[in-house]
């Protein structure tokens, strides 16, 4: 088992020195060619242009990704992004997102998110690093988001630290530690006791690891290095451009991320996935056979 150590030393150091944050804007689009981007996501990437004239933004796309990962972070890094299976392109988006605002700085949001505001309004010169959470409370359609029993709420009461946006300065501690937690994470991966399909990923490379890194890392820091917000609509930004429609209306939109019972890492014990099969079949029929105890228990 490696240590934390090794992984802290694939990445470039990370720097408390404040900045502000670039004007830069990143989205990702894996797994699909941006021209089949759905006509909305399309409209949308205008709207954040036109909203953001002095702001730079540039779509990646799955070979522009594989090279910047290569080139800017080496082959140990590379080795993780690897390991993340392509039957999750949530997974590796998750980790891509980390990967480019560690090294640019600026604003990554997800194609399906917005902004009503111009960025220049909603962020401050202050800003270095913005942390938030589920609009989860009152009546909306993500009512009850972000709440995981991996995640205590005595340490979130607001649930999950969100990552649809990440928003801050290149070499941000934070993003250092989130990042070499999730290559960790993939070695040790073991898809019976992690997870597989949506929890795996969370735990993974997702909002739980995140949140978990998170709460430790700034600890260690300065307030003066984060802004910790309630969500992301207190910068005018929107989730979903689609949640009219519900919280998961987007995924009709997008590829299907999450393979029920796929390895999320490549690390060797995806060879055993299979037995998943006969776990989830024995799961069943442990809990009919339960059932039908009961019922003959009552019946007596």
């Amino acid at each position: 088992m490696k240590p934390k150590s090794y992984y802290e030393g694939l990445l470039p150091q990370p720097s408390l020195e404040l900045a502000p944050i670039p004007k830069r804007i990143h989205q990702i689009y894996i797994g699909r060619s941006a021209h089949e981007l759905a006509p909305e996501m399309q409209a949308n990437i205008q709207h954040l242009r036109e909203l953001n004239p002095e702001w730079e933004y540039r779509l990646w796309d799955e070979e522009a990704i594989e090279t910047f990962v290569k080139e800017v972070y080496g082959e140990g890094v590379y080795h993780y992004y690897k390991m993340i299976s392509p039957n999750y392109r949530a997974a590796q988006s998750d980790f891509v997102r980390y990967l480019l605002i560690y090294h640019f700085g600026g604003v990554y949001l997800d194609v399906k998110s917005t902004f009503y505001k111009p960025l220049d309004e909603v962020l401050t010169e202050r800003d270095q690093f913005i942390l938030y959470h589920w609009d989860n409370e009152g009546e909306g359609c993500y009512k009850g988001f972000g709440f995981f029993k991996d995640l205590p709420l005595t340490k979130f009461p607001y649930g999950e630290y969100h990552q649809g946006f990440v928003i801050g300065r290149a070499k941000h501690p934070i993003l250092h530690a989130v990042i070499a937690e999730a290559m960790c994470r993939l070695d040790r991966y073991n898809p019976f006791t992690t997870g597989v399909g949506l929890l795996g990923v969370l735990r993974t490379t997702g909002p739980i690891m995140y949140s978990l890194t998170i709460e430790e890392a700034k600890r260690k820091l300065p307030e003066e290095q984060y802004r910790h917000i309630r969500s992301i609509e207190v910068l005018s930004g929107r989730i979903s451009i689609y949640d009219d429609a519900g919280a998961f209306a987007h995924r009709k939109k997008l590829s299907n991320y999450h393979n029920q019972l796929a390895a999320v890492s490549l690390n060797g014990s995806e060879r055993y996935t299979h037995y998943l099969h006969y776990f989830f079949y024995a799961r069943w029929a442990i809990r009919v056979l339960m059932d039908k105890v009961n019922q003959r228990l009552h019946k007596g």
